[in-house]
């Protein structure tokens, strides 16, 4: 799983040193590390009052280190809280140097596909509601599809065309496309299993066998108005080419290496997601965006060099 970073200026290390001397916040980065939760929550979890919670929360969350946002309740709104961020670089003068830009990261939306060959049952979804009609694979065209944060399936593949620039004298060392996926039922089937592809350029990078189509729980960043009856949250994949080889979550899937996809060449890239013809379990696909599921992330492209 990528490894979120926070880069703190020289000046601001004091202030965020000040925020790690308490006992209490380092206990709150903690448990949000292990789980996002309310103010109520963590206060409960740390055994302390829920005043002592909130003030030791907005001391974190003005120097980065926990994000916060409201939901609704049963009660009004709820202030859930979170980590933002998995790791800090700090510098220990003022005369550092800003390390050199070694990656290349491009998020992109899931509904910012540049090609498609879908298969109804199949529709889309944004943050408020429905995108054209469910099932009509003609909705896959509507122009509102820019804001989809769930869309799902039958059979067949979207494509995304990324931007990529490589600086002059750099060597693309490593390549990995993550998303948030699922298999795709009708309402939901924790038990439905679908092989699902990933093709970088020509060459198909390996194949990923959900386990079902996730429900009967709500998916941490789902919004309240998506019926519980229907999918919920996936799982967050990493495909990885190398150059020994391409892996998924840490294991090998193929001997397709860096040097093939010729990424020095390239001022875009094409990557697809779907069902291969030759797929043994055709359970269809279901891709999460940021606000869908429990990954707060879109389609993350990203390139090393050396």
């Amino acid at each position: 799983m990528r490894r979120r970073i926070l880069t703190v200026e020289y000046e601001a290390v004091g202030t965020l040193a000040k925020a790690l001397s308490s006992p209490v916040r380092r206990r709150i980065i903690d448990t949000l590390a292990r789980q996002e939760c309310s103010i109520q929550e963590l206060a409960d979890r740390l055994e302390i009052p829920q005043s002592t919670c909130t003030v030791n929360v907005q001391t974190l969350e003005r120097v980065g280190l926990v994000s916060t946002r409201n939901v609704p309740g049963t009660k009004g709104s709820r202030k859930i809280c979170s980590i933002p961020y998995d790791e800090a670089v700090i510098p220990i003068h003022g005369n550092h140097k800003q390390p050199e830009d070694t990656s290349i990261e491009v998020e992109m939306p899931i509904g910012l596909y540049t090609d498609f060959d879908t298969q109804g049952p199949c529709g889309l979804v944004s943050e408020t509601g429905v995108i054209g009609r469910f099932d009509r694979v003609e909705s896959f065209l509507d122009p509102h599809r820019g804001s989809a944060q769930l869309i799902w399936f039958t059979d067949g593949w979207l494509e995304y065309s990324f931007p990529i620039e490589i600086a002059p004298g750099r060597t693309p060392t490593a390549l990995s496309v993550s998303m948030e996926i699922c298999s795709e039922f009708p309402g939901f089937k924790n038990a439905w299993p679908s092989d699902i592809t990933l093709w970088v350029g020509d060459f198909g990078i390996g194949t990923w066998r959900s386990p079902g189509d996730m429900g009967g729980r709500r998916g941490q960043h789902t919004p309240e108005w998506w019926s519980l009856d229907n999918t919920q949250y996936g799982y967050l994949k990493e495909w990885r080419i190398t150059t020994s080889g391409s892996f998924l979550d840490g294991a090998r899937v193929s001997d397709i290496t860096i040097d093939q996809i010729s990424l020095s060449t390239r001022s875009k890239l094409t990557i697809r997601i779907g069902i291969a013809p030759e797929a043994e379990y055709r359970g269809g696909i279901n891709i999460f965006g940021r606000k869908f599921g429990n990954v707060n992330q879109d389609i993350l492209l990203r390139i090393e060099t050396e």
